[in-house]
């Protein structure tokens, strides 16, 4: 054989062999996805589950609550936890939006029990809690932007349940008293995103009422989730649990 062509096919093959184990490594470990219904009250509401083949038991329970013009499956293209779920072993639940914004703008802080998506967050809680073996003591929020915001109405209304919570690109609602349990709370915001500057004040906020609370700013991120801290994210989470 042409040693030329010898050394061509070898580089051929090389390619292709580097091309596969790319593949591999970048495809989503394996899990089950589905879109179900619940009925909460009067209203039907709709959520998207994601359950790793390789499910830990008991399992830790994460929400995520996806944006303003986002929907649940857009939010996992774009954020990718369903990887992180496969990988980590957790059940993850992405509650649907209705009427086009969670219920995070103007509410008042005495009627938090009555936010029917507070309401939509207790159905979804109790569903999944008879469905699977759930870890209670992990249970855990994540929200981006609109989200974002509502994760920390949500942790406020109900912290003696949650764990942990991730509020990436929202800031927290003004109108919120303190919450009666201190929740530790990572925020996520890039440096050029409009809400940078409130998620800073958030901070000082939180810690100055006694929660654990941390802030990452991506150097020149937009509005935009940031998949890179994906890995900080579920350190964050899995570091903490209920002790209540």
């Amino acid at each position: 054989m042409n040693h030329r062509r010898y050394i061509s096919m070898v580089a051929v093959v090389i390619a292709i062999v580097a091309a596969a184990m790319h593949l591999l490594s970048t495809r989503p470990p394996a899990a089950q996805i589905s879109h179900q219904l619940i009925n909460v009250g009067q209203l039907e509401r709709t959520f998207r589950v994601t359950v790793p083949n390789d499910l830990v038991t008991p399992a830790p329970l994460v929400f995520a609550f996806h944006g303003i013009g986002d929907s649940t499956d857009s939010m996992a293209d774009y954020s990718q936890l369903d990887r992180l779920a496969a990988k980590n072993g957790f059940l993850l639940v992405y509650p649907a939006i209705r009427n086009g914004t969670w219920d995070a703008i103007s509410v008042d802080p005495e009627m938090l029990d009555t936010n029917p998506d507070v309401q939509f967050f207790d159905a979804l809680l109790e569903h999944m809690s008879s469905q699977y073996q759930i870890n209670r003591d992990r249970v855990y929020l994540m929200g981006m932007s609109n989200g974002g915001s509502f994760v920390q109405l949500l942790a406020n209304a109900r912290s003696s349940k949650i764990a942990g919570v991730v509020a990436h690109s929202g800031p927290r609602p003004r109108s919120l008293k303190d919450a009666e349990y201190r929740f530790p709370i990572l925020m996520i915001v890039g440096s050029d995103d409009f809400a940078a500057s409130s998620m800073q004040t958030d901070l000082d906020y939180y810690r100055e009422t006694g929660h654990a609370a941390d802030l990452i700013v991506i150097d020149g991120l937009g509005h935009a989730w940031s998949t890179r801290s994906n890995a900080n994210v579920w350190a964050f989470l899995t570091d903490h649990r209920l002790s209540r």
